[in-house]
């Protein structure tokens, strides 16, 4: 049955899960544990959808404050450009739509169990039950004993469930529980060096933070949809709980570390930090029939309620220290202040248009008058109110000229969260105004004889520019930063039985404003890279249908290391190889996968805002086995 566009699989079982057979295109896409494509929830287009506010579940909008554990959600996709098109009221930076897992036709129960990364074990179990025809229920629970690349580890436990029922045909009611809880998660410091070099090399899977100094917390996720397909009347709406805790909160880096690795080592203690949401959508359409031409006109009312208690860390200075070296001190006792309390309610009434005329094209219009207020009530200081009330629009054309060949153009306009400013700045933990951003793309899309399909896009995007202030250490505005790239997309089955995916994108990111002219930063932002490139493949072979044999090539350009632009993480490809064998067990189907990342074992770093250094992943080896009984 159809519900919403979705169509329920003969089946739901974990071990045919496999993102490179289910991706459309090389932009993004994870199922299960897996991920592959340019784009992921951190980085679309060189932004984060999820910090923007763009994450959807099954289409409705979501607010996720806390991650949404893979125990209910089999997978996620990028949506932008062309991909986008069927998704109402789109925004910057793309939208990442999680589709919750569902129930087939039998009972399946699927147990994986994994070596994890760097010998870490997990064990998931989900039960898929169809209680009858028009009732399912999938439920399930995960233990993961982390280990990282900084010798650091941590401990997961998840679990949870999602329940369908269609009262009638036409109406499907889904309802998700999601929840893990986390502990001993071990802190590994960042490095901040004291000029325009990187830390020196050191020692991967050697903690030398704290191991006392973990976080402790948990997220948990609950929620409840309806969709409903009445003749040319459908109606979508979805409310949804979305926390995440800090019980335990520790913040570990290094200052001023110079060439030779030797620094200052400092702590930064807090209690309960706490993020919570309330969000949800209510969509209403109608569809008209005018030839062969097909209206929509659809009215969609959005609202969050954020509620976020942060701050009153204490920090502690430990003294000389070198990266890389451990150095345990006895715990120390804290004096926590009062936290901050940060509260953001936004509602958002819009309406829009869809044509859609089959050998010709399509339209997408909208308006959206959306309403944001944000009141922090800081210790000591009076309460400081941020509003905004600004018209939103986006506005996209598609032609086909012919069956082969799709052209468009778009543009949108949007009012994005904008968080605290992070704990290295002098002002860690102030609440920063929202963004008000801007898109335009055009792009087009080829189907090749055969199975061969070409995406190419080319977009720009605006947003105020926050970085850390050399001047004083505040992280404030400094001016506007815009993102010009191109992006391109081909995927196919060059061969029988092969599947490729690969993704390009070239990005020209650019920083503008009177901090930049007065040469306290430079013209790029911090993090962002020229070019990135990743293909993925899986093969299974002809003469052994059983095994398959995949590969993934992930290449990145040099990237921008300090606000100054004197100082770049050099370039870097990095190489995953894997297999999978299917075989039965009696009657039942078993797979055992096995993965080798970063094959060559490169050695990096990473680089995140202010320009504090974390280590790339290494080398790591994982085994697992998922039957679905």
């Amino acid at each position: 049955m159809a519900v919403g566009g979705w169509t329920a699989p003969a089946e739901a079982q974990r071990a045919d899960e496999n993102a490179v057979r289910e991706a459309e295109d090389g932009f993004g896409k994870s199922v299960g544990n897996e991920s592959i494509g340019i784009y992921a929830s951190g980085e679309v287009r060189g932004f984060s959808a999820t910090a923007a506010g763009n994450n959807r579940i099954e289409g409705l909008y979501f607010d996720e404050q806390g991650g949404v554990t893979d125990v209910i959600v089999r997978g996620s996709t990028v949506r932008l450009g062309l991909t986008a098109f069927g998704y109402p009221l789109p925004a910057p930076t793309g939208i990442v739509d999680m589709e919750l897992r569902r129930v087939g036709t039998r009972p399946v129960v699927s147990v994986e169990a994994r070596s994890g990364e760097y010998r870490g074990p997990d064990l998931v179990v989900n039960a898929a039950i169809p209680v009858s025809d028009r009732l399912g229920v999938d439920f399930g629970f995960g233990l993961f004993d982390d280990e990282y690349v900084s010798g650091a580890s941590a401990w997961f436990r998840s679990y949870g469930g999602v329940a369908r029922w269609r009262p009638t045909d036409g109406v499907e009611l889904t309802g998700l529980y999601g929840r893990y809880d986390y502990g001993d998660e071990e802190q590994a410091p960042v490095i901040y060096t004291a000029g325009a070099y990187l830390p020196k090399r050191i020692e991967r899977r050697r903690f030398f933070g704290q191991d006392w100094a973990d976080w402790r917390g948990h997220a948990q996720n609950i929620g409840g949809i309806v969709k409903a397909n009445l003749g040319s009347w459908q109606i979508a709406a979805g409310a949804f709980n979305s926390r995440f805790t800090r019980d335990d909160y520790y913040s570990a880096y290094f200052d001023g570390v110079d060439r030779d690795g030797n620094g200052r080592s400092f702590l930064i203690a807090g209690r309960d930090q706490v993020s919570a949401s309330t969000s949800g959508e209510l969509r209403v359409s109608r569809v008209f029939a005018d030839g062969p031409r097909r209206h929509r006109l659809l009215a969609s009312f959005r609202a969050r309620d954020v509620e976020q208690r942060y701050g009153g860390y204490d920090l502690a200075d430990l003294g000389a220290g070198t990266i890389g070296v451990a150095n345990p001190v006895a715990p120390l006792d804290f004096d926590f202040a009062e936290r901050t309390d940060d509260r953001v309610r936004q509602t958002s009434v819009a309406v829009g248009y869809e044509l859609r005329w089959p050998k010709l094209g399509e339209l997408n219009l909208g308006l959206t008058r959306s309403d944001y207020r944000k009141e922090v009530r800081a210790p000591g200081s009076p309460a400081t109110v941020e509003q905004d009330r600004p018209w939103l629009w986006n506005a996209g054309l598609a032609l086909t000229p012919n069956d082969r060949l799709t052209l468009y153009a778009a543009t949108t306009r949007g009012l994005e969260e904008n968080g605290v400013a992070p704990g290295a700045a002098a002002n860690r933990g102030e609440a920063l105004p929202a963004l008000r951003t801007r898109q335009i793309e055009f792009g087009m899309r080829y189907a090749f004889p055969g199975s061969w399909r070409l995406t190419a896009a080319a977009f720009d995007i605006a947003k105020p520019y926050f970085e850390i202030d050399r001047r004083d250490g505040v992280f404030r505005q400094l001016g506007e930063v815009t993102h010009r790239g191109v992006e391109a997309s081909l995927s196919g089955q060059p061969l029988a039985g092969l599947s490729l995916v690969a993704g390009a994108v070239w990005l020209d990111p650019r920083v503008t404003g009177q901090a930049v002219d007065d040469g306290r930063i430079g013209k790029k932002p911090i993090g962002r890279t020229s070019l990135l490139v990743d293909t993925s493949l899986d093969y299974r072979l002809p003469f052994l249908p059983a095994l398959s044999l995949d590969a993934r090539v992930t290449f990145e350009d040099r990237r921008v290391a300090n606000a100054a632009n004197t100082l770049y993480l050099p370039a870097r490809t990095i190489v995953d190889v894997g297999a999978r064998y299917r075989t039965r067990v009696s009657r039942t189907p078993v797979v055992v996968r096995a993965q080798l990342r970063n094959v060559g074992d490169v050695f990096g770093w990473r680089v995140g805002g202010g320009g504090g250094f974390t280590l790339l992943q290494g080398r790591r080896a994982n085994l697992s086995v998922t039957a679905d009984i």
